[in-house]
């Protein structure tokens, strides 16, 4: 997809002609009559041939119907293998860890799959854009700069830590896919929450790859029958053709977003989702099914980026894509992580001066922002008028009511409730201006 975007945006320079002036045109109209963030930010870059064509890009896409672009995205995204590689693929290694959070009902499983940021081609021109090619002098900058601001040890540990993914992207470019190079590039490691239901079943919410290896598939049929299967974000969507396959009878619980996507894989065996959750009649369908079995859902409506569902399961959190920062700063294990890939990305994108609440990264105010480039880019796109933000801030307050012990998220791996609370409110009380914990 990044190909195809750079060539339009370089087409789109080049022409002279009414079309092109009319594409721009209609675009900086409709961006005039939209209503901006009322938080700054500096805005996504793109250059080629010395010219930022991310408004270019913008433009294109703003003139495309809607359904045309919801499908031109949602096919560039869908899930391109049965199989995500993981750490078992390339070093025969266990690439599960087990943690019980709640006895006999809830489980965090951490899973290590390979980084394919690293090695996708489509992922080199979203990582320019966000700024975390670190073969750019501005993404070193921010780094630099971000761990300043940040303390402590950190301008010491940012220097080695670029040192390392310099070399991890020498070897990614020279070798591809190797042994050496993966271990280098460092995991991508991801959360799956599975839930005993009241009733015995089995719920899973974003699930990963279930390998019979060290035991893990028989570990999961010991727990129960696995009857629904919970894609928490639109954006997460590679392991469900996986997982759908090897539980072919469970239920689908996934957004409009994420169908559009999943129904372009070939061989999917689903004609639609049992529940899509973005449907109100399905949410509540859905949250009257399992009234009775510990386990309540919240959509977390406004969110035009990943149409995130959190779950309540047993007073515990389940969470996705909406964590960016622990209220509490980075933890001791990833502090202390070899890779760094993890702080690297605190400091480049989530710590003043980058991220102007000290916790998200820009790219999540741009999707927010009507008026930006990258929204326009979106499948589902911000509201005109800026009210996708107070959606979500309204969606956030009713979420944070609920009695909440614990949490699992999906990168932000376990918080106390408390904490979770509080994090939640950290990455984005902006929405409105106001705290999200208050009534």
């Amino acid at each position: 997809m990044a190909g195809k975007l750079k060539m339009v945006g370089k087409g789109l320079l080049a022409s002279v002609g009414g079309v092109s002036a009319y594409v721009a045109g209609n675009y900086y109209l409709d961006k005039s009559s939209s209503t901006p963030l009322s938080i700054e930010v500096a805005p996504p870059s793109l250059i080629s041939g010395g010219i930022n064509i991310m408004p270019v890009l913008a433009a294109v896409f703003k003139a495309m119907p809607n359904s045309m672009r919801e499908s031109f995205q949602a096919k560039a995204n869908k899930p391109k293998a049965l199989n995500p590689e993981d750490w078992y693929d390339y070093f025969g290694t266990n690439p599960y860890e087990i943690e019980e959070v709640v006895k006999d009902k809830v489980w965090m499983v951490n899973y290590k799959m390979t980084n394919f940021f690293a090695f996708d081609k489509d992922a080199e021109f979203f990582m320019k854009v966000l700024d975390m090619d670190y073969t750019q002098d501005s993404a070193i900058k921010k780094a630099k700069l971000g761990a300043a601001n940040y303390g402590g040890d950190a301008p010491n540990m940012v220097i080695k830590d670029l040192e390392k993914i310099k070399e991890a992207n020498r070897l990614a470019l020279e070798q591809g896919k190797t042994k050496e190079s993966v271990k280098a590039v460092g995991p991508f490691p991801m959360n799956m929450a599975v839930v005993k239901l009241n009733n015995g079943d089995l719920l899973l919410y974003s699930p990963v790859r279930i390998r019979d290896e060290f035991e893990f598939g028989s570990w999961l049929d010991k727990l129960g029958p696995v009857k629904y299967i919970v894609s928490g974000s639109s954006a997460h969507t590679l392991m469900i053709p996986t997982v759908m396959k090897r539980y072919p009878e469970a239920k689908y619980v996934g957004p409009r977003d994420a169908w559009m996507k999943l129904k372009n894989f070939e061989g999917l065996g689903k004609d639609k989702p049992e529940f899509e959750y973005t449907n109100k009649d399905d949410l509540e369908a859905l949250n009257k099914e399992l009234a009775d079995q510990g386990v309540k859902f919240h959509f977390i409506d406004g969110d035009v980026a990943t149409s995130t569902l959190v779950g309540v399961a047993h007073k515990t959190a389940l969470e996705v894509d909406l964590i960016y920062s622990n209220c509490n700063g980075l933890s001791k294990k990833e502090m202390e992580d070899e890779n760094g890939q993890g702080r690297l990305f605190k400091w480049t994108l989530m710590t003043k001066p980058t991220s102007p609440n000290n916790a998200l990264p820009p790219y999540r105010f741009w999707m927010m922002d009507p008026t930006n480039p990258m929204s326009a880019m979106m499948q589902s796109a911000p509201k005109k008028d800026g009210s996708s933000c107070t959606d979500m801030a309204k969606s956030l307050r009713s979420l944070l009511k609920e009695d909440i012990d614990h949490a699992v998220g999906v990168h932000a791996n376990y918080l106390t409730g408390e904490d979770f609370k509080k994090s939640m409110d950290m990455n984005w009380n902006w929405l409105d201006g106001k705290s999200l914990l208050d009534d």
